[in-house]
């Protein structure tokens, strides 16, 4: 193919009309935009990308509330757990308490000893006066170094 046979191909020949029909109907409402049209829509396209991202944005933000939320509800379920531990712990140290002081009443000392264990009240008591081992042993010392 030369240039001038393709040249031929691609130029319309002078004093020739464009076809009517298929190739107008394809271009029908195609118009060259002004400058103030294409302002106009580049505006618009901004607008609904900042309305876009508003709205992504605004839900993201709902879900972090709603992540939020949940964490909160778990943390109370536990600590209503953690009190309910606490509780029953301190109704069984209370009991405990009220155990260790029945066991170490003087009644019951005394009944456990005298009906268990066999023991009696004496009739009467003799007190033991304290010796200093110190004085009663340096008399006996001296006797015998002489």
């Amino acid at each position: 193919m030369t240039p001038a046979s393709a040249a031929r191909l691609v130029a319309p020949a002078p004093g020739a009309q464009p076809v009517s029909g298929a190739h107008d109907a394809n271009r029908t409402g195609l118009t060259v935009l002004g400058r103030a049209e294409l302002a106009q829509r580049r505006l618009r396209r901004r607008a609904r990308l900042v309305v876009v991202l508003a709205v992504t944005v605004v839900a993201v933000a709902l879900l972090v509330v709603a992540a939020g939320q949940a964490f909160v509800a778990t943390q109370q379920v536990r600590l209503d757990r953690l009190d309910r531990g606490l509780a029953t712990a301190v109704a069984r140290d209370q009991n405990l308490q009220l155990t260790r002081a029945q066991l170490a009443s003087p009644s019951r000392i005394l009944r456990v000893a005298e009906h268990e264990l066999g023991m009696v009240v004496p009739r009467n008591v003799t007190y033991l006066v304290p010796v200093n081992p110190d004085r009663s042993t340096a008399p006996s010392a001296s006797r015998a170094a002489t």
